[in-house]
């Protein structure tokens, strides 16, 4: 009967063996895939970073040849082309680049003998037909001709070509010589007789003297006509994101509508899809990646392994549980003579049961903080380095530093954390001593406020602060400048869009009191009771970051100045935190 037991005690840790190693595969299957898609996405995100920065290359060669035009007030012909032909030898997407300038009927003319005295015999102003034929411009008050186009020997036709007769160029023209800015767009090519290819056309403004008119009035009165760039999209997207691309991993730009394809193609058995806006001027475009199990080898089979190492660890302590069974007889004899001894320190051990589950649940905490908090910067850092690694050398300065700002945020981000338990364990210990030295609160106050100025202006909040007199108090800078700054910041992240925080300090019964208002949401009265407690995050999904230790640091911080942290909640909404210290005149 014993050795049957002990077959059915055998069988169901087999049993249990074998479903904790399916549990085990699915669960690690499921984070490695998570895992694959983060990088993928992170991946997605760089590259989109570097198409942004194309474009804003494109607008930077703009702007030198505005510059050429603002440093000379005579630019040739030959001068526009020994300016641009390095350009468009460098990059074979750049289609075109134009001189536009603002032409009154009375200088018609002029405009045009000088052309057929640089060589162009047939130059005159023109425009389209209705049936799309070039055709001698009709007399106006005002043109736009296309005066100077590099390279010209494809498109010589179309130099002189008024574009304010094409309502699409027209418009984009003005919308940039009434904002002083560059205007870029993506439109089918109107000009490059090619009306089933997308081009991307950028408008730079021109105007007489030096600065950019203040006003649309004084822009309209002293335009002087643009400079206009046209890229070939399909080439350049081509030409930027192609070195970058790694395997297993495919782009495809679509318009604003989500209807034209402007480059690549979508792939019907991609495993993994993200979709990027990109917007630059009037440019709206739709980035998809996609990728497949080529991209950096797909998930982690690492399960696999994990999962027959369970199965082999439980048949394992299945027959150490056998051969242990084996011996029960022989050691309960033994147990029942230890057992006086065990009632004897029953009350001892009850006790410190007791203590060791306060220690397994802070424990447990800990580890899940930890476990969430740092595994995000950790694997923004983990990624971002792996990347300036692996392709540092190719990026722009402006990225590589985007980057490694990215991840000194992200180890700032550890860093807290790593502070902040710390803090809490020299407290808990008794080991933080306080410097208590006589001290100008209010002027902390106010330093502490301005440091968060930047912070509350992105969500337009104001800070109302009033200040009694009070009398001189000692207290450890560093420390109440903690506890201000977990007010602050738990104030401007908890108040809403173009609210106020209100800041008072004043002094009664032997106690100096700061008080923050914010009108931001209450507490609810369930949550009050773990308010102040270690590793307890109040509030909504999306304002439950950080660790959970600021608010009780701060109360043992402020405890270990003789004083209290306490909360109200306001009469209408938001929430109200305020600490008192205790006075001392002695000082002064």
């Amino acid at each position: 009967m014993f050795l049957k037991k002990l077959t059915y005690t055998t069988w169901g840790l087999l049993a249990l063996a074998i479903t904790l190693m399916f549990v085990t595969l699915n669960n690690v299957k499921k984070e490695n895939e998570y895992d694959w898609i983060q990088r993928f996405e992170q991946e997605g995100i760089k590259n989109t970073r570097i198409i942004e920065e194309q474009l804003e290359t494109i607008a930077q060669e703009l702007m030198g040849i505005a510059s050429l035009f603002k440093v000379s007030k005579n630019i040739t012909r030959s001068g526009f082309k020994t300016y641009t032909s390095p350009l468009l030898k460098k990059n074979n997407f750049i289609k075109s680049f134009q001189w536009i300038p603002r032409v009154q009927q009375d200088q018609r003319s002029a405009l045009e003998s000088m052309a057929q005295k640089d060589g162009f015999i047939n130059f005159k102003f023109t425009s389209l037909s209705k049936n799309t034929t070039i055709i001698t411009a009709p007399k106006k008050n005002e043109y736009s001709p296309i005066y100077y186009m590099e390279p010209h020997s494809d498109d010589e036709s179309f130099l002189g070509f008024d574009i304010s007769t094409q309502p699409v160029l027209l418009k984009l023209m003005n919308q940039a010589r009434d904002s002083g800015e560059i205007v870029a767009a993506s439109t089918v090519n109107l000009i490059h007789k090619n009306p089933k290819k997308m081009v991307a056309l950028f408008y730079l403004p021109l105007y007489e003297g030096v600065d950019t008119p203040k006003t649309i009035e004084g822009r309209r009165n002293l335009f002087l006509g643009t400079v206009l760039g046209t890229y070939q999209i399909k080439n350049m997207l081509e030409k930027t994101i192609n070195p970058y691309l790694t395997s297993g991993m495919f782009l495809t730009v679509l318009d604003e509508d989500r209807k034209s394809e402007l480059y690549g193609n979508l792939k019907e058995n991609a495993l993994i899809k993200k979709e990027m806006a990109l917007r630059f001027s009037q440019i709206h475009w739709f980035l998809v990646w996609q990728g497949n199990l080529e991209f950096q080898k797909g998930p982690n089979r690492l399960h696999n392994w994990l999962s027959a190492a369970v199965l082999v660890l439980i048949v394992f302590i299945a027959v150490i549980f056998q051969i242990l069974s084996s011996r029960a007889r022989r050691i309960e004899s033994e147990v029942c003579l230890r057992t006086d001894e065990l009632k004897n320190l029953k009350n001892e051990l009850e006790e410190k049961n007791l203590t060791l589950h306060e220690l397994i649940k802070v424990k447990n905490e800990l580890l899940g903080m930890a476990s969430h908090d740092l595994r995000n910067p950790l694997t923004s850092i983990k990624g971002y380095s792996e990347f300036l690694l692996k392709k540092g050398t190719t990026l722009k300065e402006e990225t590589r530093t985007d980057f490694l700002k990215i991840i000194h945020s992200a180890s700032g981000n550890i860093l807290g954390l790593l502070n902040d338990l710390l803090n809490l364990s020299s407290i808990e210990s008794g080991q933080l001593v306080l410097n208590l030295q006589p001290g100008n609160l209010r002027g902390l106050i106010e330093e502490r406020v301005k440091l968060y100025t930047h912070l509350a202006t992105e969500k337009n909040i104001h800070f109302n602060i009033s200040f009694q007199q009070t009398t001189a108090i000692s207290f450890d800078t560093p420390r109440i400048g903690q506890v201000l700054d977990n007010l602050l910041t738990n104030a401007i992240k908890f108040s809403p869009v173009s609210s106020t925080i209100k800041i008072t300090m004043e002094s009664g019964d032997g106690f100096v009191r700061v008080t923050v208002t914010d009108e931001g949401p209450s507490i609810k009265n369930e949550d009050l009771d773990d308010l102040f407690q270690p590793f307890n995050k109040i509030g909504s999904d999306s304002t439950k970051k950080g660790t959970g230790l600021g608010l009780a640091i701060a109360k043992k911080m402020v405890a270990l100045h003789g004083g209290t942290l306490t909360f109200k909640s306001s009469k209408n909404q938001g929430a109200s935190f305020s600490f008192e210290l205790p006075e001392n005149s002695s000082f002064y």
